[in-house]
């Protein structure tokens, strides 16, 4: 639902959120209770004027100008000596449709439209070549199936279903109920390629999807990496077409597989003709970053919180298929409320006399969910030498507080953290949950790997992370309240001590299960640059005692090939890890400065 009156909103809450310094020395009332500020900016960031905050749209703009209106409003300095907020810089969002893109069946040619799409991630180029039929087009080892089990698919266009057995089946070996990584177009498209395919077409399975239209590469948001192949949509029409070729259908071949749960893949005896052009959409994005200013600008500490979301989905929300805006109420409109409410009550000391002994840095991250690159450029070029920074605290996912539960994680990463989070919790009085890895699917790590002490909060993952239902309305206005005091306690604490001891923290499986869930298959331990996006997959670190660390692999490697498979990006790397199992041996190719050298790793089971 949208919110009335949004426009008038905005200034509403600038004004209740903040109260100016005249306004304070006249001691004029505050508009709102402190705990229902941060309800009020949670909803504003949520409102569908607002896009989901998704890079490459409009609405992510417009919530980076109430960031920065807010800290501004707070008293705060702009944190670049040349009185600049923000810390700009370009990223690729997606792929838009050229001409020619089409494809030709039975002597007819089909433009892009409602019959053919092309995949986001196809190459470009035409390809002529003789059609196969390859199931789900799923190889899983650890779930007994194979598609290509006997199916020579070299030089082929492969024709797969969407999806995998068994949807909305609680008893096939899949789940059933949800997706596992191997229904994922792009694995779909990977697993073709390593198999000699060519190129790779998509219909949708009449059993549950039936007349459901093809759909657009995504512009906006999506992030754009090669499979290395020419791929596409089919509608069913099409699909069925190419199905009467081998004497039968869409739905037969369905449920054979269905009902038997074992594979059902064949040649079909016709070739069609594939036409790809694609051209990557970038847009500008930035950081917003204020500064209080302290006694010592040598000393730094830095309070983070991302402030982008999913916009209108796409292949990181978990319900892909609904083009919506997903609000991201708790991720992370709770973290910028409560980054900004943590700056809010320093801000108000500081009005009263009190002057912090380090310069303090609030900065609002973008590009978080696209592999958190916005922390990640701003490590690399920080308004203040990344040496003087002596810890970063995260806020992410802090507005769904449980029993009192929250989560704090890289308490292993200084000396002196364990006893600073006891002693702030005696008057919080929260039931903590710590993990002392620093490493973990936030900005916080992009601190860590550069030797910067970390600490995260975080109130405990939910059923509607990524999903258009993360809304406004379900957060725990006190419990946001609660752990931004207690959020604002820790910097006090801080900033009070000398700098705190880096230590390298022990990889700690905790980490995973506090963030909703361990993960699964084969284990390597490498820490991936997410800002480069092919030629390699650049490592950024590794974990202590990981099968990586054994093996010899240092930050600056880049890993080309994996076995058999040619590694181009982080989908590649994610599709090699899948197909190997825990124990087993694997050939790394890796790029070293100048020098390739290979190494062999076994696997270890993922925490």
């Amino acid at each position: 639902m949208r919110i009335p009156g949004t426009l008038a909103l905005g200034a509403l809450l600038l004004a209740a959120f903040t109260t100016p310094p005249a306004a304070a020395a006249r001691g004029a009332p505050a508009a709102l209770p402190d705990s229902a500020r941060l309800l009020r900016l949670v909803r504003e960031l949520g409102d569908p004027r607002f896009e989901g905050r998704g890079v490459g749209t409009a609405g992510i703009e417009l919530a980076a100008g109430l960031v920065e209106r807010e800290m501004r409003a707070l008293g705060l300095a702009p944190a670049w000596d040349d009185g600049g907020w923000d810390q700009s810089f370009e990223v690729t969002t997606g792929a838009e449709v050229g001409r020619p893109t089409s494809i030709a069946l039975d002597g007819t040619l089909y433009e892009a439209g409602d019959a053919f799409q092309p995949l986001g991630f196809s190459s470009n180029g035409t390809l002529t070549a003789r059609v196969v039929f390859a199931g789900y087009g799923i190889s899983a080892p650890g779930y007994d199936y194979d598609d290509y089990a006997g199916l020579d698919v070299r030089d082929r266009i492969v024709l797969v279903l969407s999806n995998e057995p068994g949807e909305l089946d609680s008893t096939s070996r899949f789940d059933g109920t949800v997706n596992t990584p191997f229904a994922e177009l792009r694995t779909k498209a990977i697993n073709a390629r390593e198999r000699g395919a060519l190129g790779l077409l998509v219909v949708n399975g009449p059993r549950w999807h039936a007349g459901e239209p093809v759909r657009r590469p995504r512009a906006d948001g999506q992030g754009y990496m090669s499979s290395g192949l020419l791929t596409g949509w089919l509608a069913d029409s099409l699909g069925e077409a190419l199905m009467r070729r081998a004497g039968t259908d869409l739905d037969a071949a369905q449920r054979a597989i269905d009902s038997l749960g074992r594979p059902r893949s064949f040649p079909i005896p016709d070739s069609v003709t594939v036409t790809v052009t694609l051209a990557r959409t970038r847009a500008r994005i930035r950081n917003v970053v204020g500064r209080l200013p302290g006694r010592d600008t040598t000393r730094v500490l830095v309070v983070g919180a991302h402030y982008d979301h999913l916009g209108f989905g796409g292949e990181r929300s978990l319900r892909p298929d609904e083009r919506v805006a997903h609000p991201g109420a708790d991720d992370n409109a709770s973290g910028t409320a409560a980054l900004l409410g943590v700056a809010r009550l320093l801000a108000e000391r500081a009005r009263a006399g009190w002057r912090p002994e380090h310069d303090l840095i609030f900065a609002a991250f973008t590009g978080e969910e696209m592999g958190v690159v916005g922390s990640s450029h701003f490590v690399d070029r920080p308004p203040r030498p990344l040496a003087s920074v002596e810890a970063m605290l995260n806020l992410d996912m802090v507005g769904r507080l449980k029993n009192g539960r929250l989560m704090v994680m890289g308490t292993g990463t200084a000396a002196e953290f364990p006893a600073l989070i006891e002693n702030a919790n005696r008057a919080a009085g929260f039931d903590l949950k710590t993990s002392g890895d620093g490493y973990g699917p936030s900005d916080h790590s992009s601190f860590y790997k550069r030797q910067v002490p970390v600490l995260m909060l975080f109130t405990g993952a939910h059923a509607d992370y990524h999903r258009p239902s993360d809304t406004w309305d379900r957060i725990d206005e006190s419990g946001l309240w609660r752990v931004t005091r207690f959020a604002a306690a820790l910097v006090e604490s801080l900033d009070a001590r000398p700098r705190p001891h880096y230590l390298k923290a022990k990889a700690d499986s905790t980490s995973g299960r506090i963030g909703g869930g361990g993960g699964y298959g084969a284990y390597l331990g490498t820490i991936p640059d997410f800002s480069q996006t092919e030629g390699g997959v650049l490592l950024s670190g590794v974990r202590e005692g990981s099968p990586a660390e054994q093996a010899g692999l240092a930050p600056g490697d880049v890993i080309v090939k994996f076995d058999d498979v040619r590694i181009d990006n982080l989908y590649d790397y994610a599709y090699a890890l899948r197909s190997r199992r825990p124990g087993q041996p694997v050939r790394l190719a890796v790029q070293r400065q100048e020098n390739r050298i290979e190494v062999t790793v076994t696997l270890g089971k993922r925490p």
